[in-house]
């Protein structure tokens, strides 16, 4: 059987690993040309390439749906495993092969680009992984086989994403054989209980200090690395990359939403709509991440300040 691979994410480099493992031959990947990043515009091949050269796997690069449609044309796959792929696959490639799609939640809730950061921001504690039979409309096809997942405490989007992408690595491997047979009995997903995620947006990291510190936090786990949240304070950036919530003892808030105070263990505290953040790693702009206890070392003068 001639399967592909398509991917050009973390989440695809992770289930390509261990679907490996787990016994499965890929005849090809199919991934994104390399692109020029950072203020240097390096070219930087992205990771999961370099897995599959380091394994033996054929690369074929496609950048939008005529480019993939033409790697398929000429290849003809008997099956294509999508992954954390951007390229949208036009209906009439679609049909000329079986593409079936790894999708990290429990479709049909959280359809979409970011199902992970999702769930996270919304405070899930039980989320999953769905494997379907591709369709023309996205995250919508026949369900091939789902399972359950609990997210860990405080689970970060980085942990989340490698944990469910292990897991729809293995529950896949075991139903190849029988999906190319056709021994498996597909399911509808029930479109009354469909809900939807977007794109994200580096505006979408920017922190409102006058939601709750709950909410704040669980953005500040879901957005790592990508778009990160952060504040401004002096015209400069500031991400927040890890943080804890203190409850207030009595009513408040006692200052200003965004307005910092020395908090325990040397933390910077940052008053919220609802309770304190207490902020254990961040990074301003141009500078590396550091703890906080080593940022006030050398910016006591924050506190007080009042984040933007």
């Amino acid at each position: 059987m001639k399967i592909f691979f398509a991917s050009s994410s973390v989440f695809g480099e992770i289930a390509l690993k261990k679907m490996i493992e787990n016994g499965v031959s890929f005849s090809a990947l199919i991934t994104a040309p390399d692109k020029k990043n950072g203020r240097g515009q390096v070219v930087k091949p992205l990771s999961i390439k370099k897995t599959a050269e380091e394994l033996g796997i054929k690369i074929k690069e496609a950048d939008n749906s005529s480019q993939f449609d033409q790697v398929i044309e000429s290849e003809k796959p008997d099956m294509v495993i999508v992954a954390g792929f951007k390229v949208i696959i036009s209906k009439e490639t679609l049909r000329k092969s079986l593409f079936i799609n790894i999708h990290p939640s429990l479709l049909p809730e959280y359809r979409g680009a970011t199902p992970i950061q999702t769930a996270i921001i919304d405070g899930k504690e039980e989320s999953g992984v769905t494997i379907i039979k591709m369709s023309e409309k996205v995250d919508q096809g026949p369900v091939v086989v789902q399972k359950s997942f609990f997210f860990s405490n405080k689970a970060t989007y980085k942990r989340a994403e490698k944990e469910l992408a292990l897991l729809g690595a293995v529950i896949l491997a075991e139903k190849i054989e029988d999906l190319f047979q056709g021994k498996i009995t597909l399911e509808e997903q029930d479109e009354k209980k469909a809900t939807y995620t977007n794109l994200l947006k580096k505006e979408d990291g920017r922190i409102n200090w006058n939601e709750s510190a709950e909410l704040i936090e669980r953005r500040v786990r879901a957005l790592n690395p990508w778009p990160s949240t952060y504040t401004t304070l002096n015209g400069k950036n500031i991400k927040i990359l890890e943080a804890e919530v203190q409850q207030q003892t009595e009513v408040g808030p006692f200052g200003d939403p965004g307005k910092t105070y020395l908090g325990t263990n040397h933390s910077v505290a940052v008053q919220t709509g609802e309770n304190f953040l207490l902020i254990k790693k961040l990074q301003r702009e141009g500078e590396k991440e550091k703890t906080s206890e080593d940022f006030i070392r050398s910016n006591i003068d924050l506190i007080g300040e009042i984040f933007k």
